[in-house]
This record gives structure tokens, C-alpha cells and sequence, in this order.
């Protein structure tokens, strides 16, 4: 089945020969949309519920990294395209399956589709593999490099909170909201900052935006549309959507 793509480009000229490289590909990817803004995008991609995004990383309202925080809730690949090396770091950390500079060459582009086919139907491989995160595990609990509380201000006093009673921690744009069983807090640290120093035994990352504690997971089931989702502990019972960049590590648990 193939992947329903949405080109994001500010360039028609650009948006033309990625449109054309990918028709060559058919079986693979089935175009169901262009924008040429964030606006236009986020829109866009809101409305199509596409598998797979080509986005061009300059635009001209916002960059894609700015546009990628107002929709961390869709699930979609990412494969940004850019004329410039310099964003290479930062798109790695957007779960990014691939990441192309123009002018896009069809073989390059070749290696973007393979790596399209390699995750269907299953999500992308991480890639680190089970030996060597294994032995980073080992070390780091014997460095104690995770944390073991975390600091919250609340106005004049800073609250230490124990990371082991922490259900789940949810991204909103540049801060984190941490859910307690039975309060909340807001703390200005990214997640994916935050998930550096947490223990992968504990928590695992199930979604862009949702890093959940392993412990309060109750079961995990498939959603109404196919797609799998975390059930919590608490008292709501709590569904968290499993993006499928993070399908294998769920199913492993």
C-alpha cells in the first residue's frame, strides 16, 4: 500500500521536481497534497492525515522545526529537504527518516525510497542496536547518570519532584508538562532534552509529543482507526496514540 505524501515546499519550481521524482514510484508513494507555507501545512496536514511529509525546512511564515511543535499530536515521517547542511543536527532529533539536499539527485532519492519500504507495514528500526543499548544501559546505571528527581519552580519555592511517582510527561511547544497521579507541573525543558536523562528501563516514547512511565501502563490496544495506543493506570484510563516511529520499542516491552 502506498504512502499518502504531502510535499511541503515555498518553491513551485522545487515543488514541481519533487513531484515528478516521486511519481516514479507509484507502488510507493501516493501524492495527495502540496503547501508552499507552515500555515498552509499544518493545515494541510491536519486535513490529510498523511503517511509520509517531504518538508523543505526554510519557509517563508516559520522554519519546519517551529511548525513541527504546532502538530505533535499527527503522525507522519518526516523527510526534510533543504539546500542547506546546516540543520542536519537539529533534524534528527524530529524523528526524521530522512534528510535530503538540493537539488535532490534520483539517486538519492532512491535510498529516501528504500527506506520507505523497509518500514511498512512496521515502524523505523532504531538505530542503535540491542547489544549496544544494552551495555549504554549497564553504564549508565552504574554511573547513575539518570535522574532521580526533578526541580519545578513554583513562584518563590522549587518543588523536587520523585521521577518514580511521574506517570507520563507531555511536550507543549518549548516546556514539558509532567503528570503526578494527582497534580500536574510545567517545567521550561524540552522533552527531548529530558528524555536524555531518564532512564529507558522506566520510561519509553511511544509519540513525538508523550513520554510515558513503563510501570503505569495498563495495557496497550489498537484505536479506532488501526493504530496502536497506550492505556494508563490512572483514573481516566488515559489513551496515548503510538506514532509508528515508536511501534517496535512499544511492542518490545
Amino acid at each position: 500500500m502506498a504512502c499518502k505524501t504531502l510535499i511541503i515546499d515555498d518553491e513551485p519550481l522545487a515543488r514541481i521536481r519533487m513531484r515528478s521524482l516521486l511519481e516514479a514510484y507509484p507502488e510507493d508513494i501516493e501524492i495527495v497534497g502540496e503547501a508552499s507555507s507552515a500555515m498552509q501545512a499544518v493545515e494541510k496536514i491536519k486535513e490529510l492525515k498523511p503517511d509520509l511529509v517531504f518538508l523543505d525546512i526554510q519557509l517563508p511564515d516559520k522554519n519546519a522545526f517551529e511548525m513541527l511543535q504546532e502538530i505533535q499530536d499527527e503522525d507522519f515521517f518526516i523527510v526534510f529537504t533543504t539546500a542547506y547542511d546546516n540543520y542536519a543536527l537539529n533534524s534528527f532529533e524530529e524523528d526524521v527518516l530522512d534528510y535530503l539536499l538540493k537539488p535532490i539527485a534520483e539517486e538519492r532519492l532512491q535510498k529516501t525510497i528504500e527506506k520507505i519500504r523497509a518500514l511498512r507495514p512496521s515502524a523505523i528500526q532504531e538505530p542503535i542496536g540491542p547489544f549496544w543499548e544494552k551495555l549504554n544501559q549497564v553504564l549508565a546505571r552504574f554511573s547513575n547518570q539518570y535522574m532521580q528527581r526533578i526541580q519545578v519552580r513554583i513562584g518563590e519555592k522549587i518543588v523536587l519532584v520523585p521521577v518514580d511517582e511521574i506517570v507520563r510527561f507531555k511536550s507543549e511547544d518549548k516546556y514539558t508538562v509532567i503528570y503526578m497521579p494527582t497534580s500536574q507541573y510545567v517545567i521550561d525543558v524540552p522533552l527531548i532534552e529530558l528524555e536524555k536523562k531518564l532512564d529507558p528501563q522506566e520510561f519509553v516514547r511511544v509519540h513525538r509529543a508523550h513520554l510515558l512511565a513503563i510501570d503505569y501502563i495498563a495495557e496497550i490496544q489498537r484505536g479506532d482507526v488501526g493504530r496502536l495506543c497506550v492505556v494508563l493506570k490512572d483514573k481516566a484510563r488515559t489513551a496515548i496514540p503510538v506514532s509508528r516511529n515508536f511501534v517496535k520499542r512499544v511492542r518490545s516491552l
